[in-house]
């Protein structure tokens, strides 16, 4: 089963969190160097860049990729289906907005700076409660490739 780990402040979470992720790979579609922190102005201008539209639920990014992870931005307008993934493990970070992931038949309430890890193989999906997109930052391992999204019905 997945575990929520501890509320980190705004603050802590650009200062530690992010770093530490993004010093681990380049970034093959958006111009991260090496060691960079990704503060809010940067989390804003990739989005500007890469808008949501307006017929699009989903929307994710691709920052960067190394041999054992992929980092991810991922806008959810409305809900995602429920879905598995048989070959990835994900830890996402919720960047801004709120909503609740849907793990098996638990509900986990979610807002900015929670993180929670979903193995593979575990049935989920993420419902946005928010008036506008959420944004998380998703880390995938085995690098994600976009094709690892088994739906299902729900559990």
């Amino acid at each position: 089963m997945g575990m929520r780990l501890r509320k980190f402040s705004r603050r802590s979470f650009a200062l530690i969190v992010l770093p530490l992720v993004f010093s681990c790979a380049p970034a093959p579609r958006v111009s991260l160097q090496y060691g960079t922190e990704l503060k809010q102005a940067e989390i804003a201008k990739i989005l500007a860049e890469n808008p949501l539209g307006a017929s699009e639920n989903i929307k994710i990014i691709t920052l960067g990729q190394g041999p054992g992870v992929s980092h991810h931005l991922v806008q959810v307008r409305d809900r995602e289906k429920p879905h598995l993934h048989k070959l990835h493990d994900g830890t996402v970070i919720m960047v801004n907005g709120q909503g609740y992931l849907m793990m098996e038949n638990r509900r986990i309430d979610l807002s900015a700076s929670d993180i929670v890890y979903i193995p593979r193989g575990t049935v989920h999906y993420f419902v946005n409660t928010a008036s506008e997109p959420t944004i998380a930052f998703v880390v995938f391992s085995p690098p994600f490739d976009g094709k690892d999204m088994v739906p299902v019905d729900k559990p």
